[in-house]
């Protein structure tokens, strides 16, 4: 019986599941750093409309123009608030992503450790194949010159 090639299949199908893994983990690496850049852009964007507020607060303007910065500023903490949540669980999404991908390459890992343990039966067994019969044709050619001999 030949069994080796159902290992290589698992390895094979232990290192597309790895392949899969480390697809999956850098897409969560790509979310994860788009959302870092979009809470940059968030601090960015309460800083400058900070500022901007403080900067006509000490100038003359009217109630509705100052209302206007306000709301804004709540809206982009909303937004801020919102984005933070969304990076958690992307972090999370990250964390899973990775948690996968080392246990598919261990799985990988040992598939592959088994394949290369059932060459080594296979080889072992084909040696101790051929010395039986080396041993038979020693065996036979002994007795057919003993019997030539007679």
């Amino acid at each position: 019986m030949n069994g080796t090639p159902v290992w290589e299949v698992l390895a094979s199908k232990a290192q597309r599941e790895v392949r899969k893994a480390q697809q999956k983990l850098a897409e969560a690496q790509l979310r994860r750093e788009q959302a870092v850049e979009r809470e940059e852009k968030l601090d960015e964007l309460l800083i400058e409309y900070s500022d901007r507020l403080a900067s006509i607060q000490k100038r003359a303007h009217s109630t509705e123009e100052a209302g206007n910065y306000r709301n804004f500023i709540v809206q982009l903490q909303t937004i801020k608030s919102r984005s933070t949540v969304e990076f958690q669980n992307i972090e999370r999404a990250c964390t899973e992503a990775r948690r996968e991908m080392l246990l598919a390459d261990q799985e990988r890992l040992k598939v592959e450790h088994l394949v290369k343990r059932a060459k080594e039966q296979r080889q072992q067994e084909r040696e101790q194949r051929d010395s039986r019969e080396a041993e038979t044709q020693s065996m036979i050619q002994f007795n057919l010159r003993a019997r030539l001999q007679r």
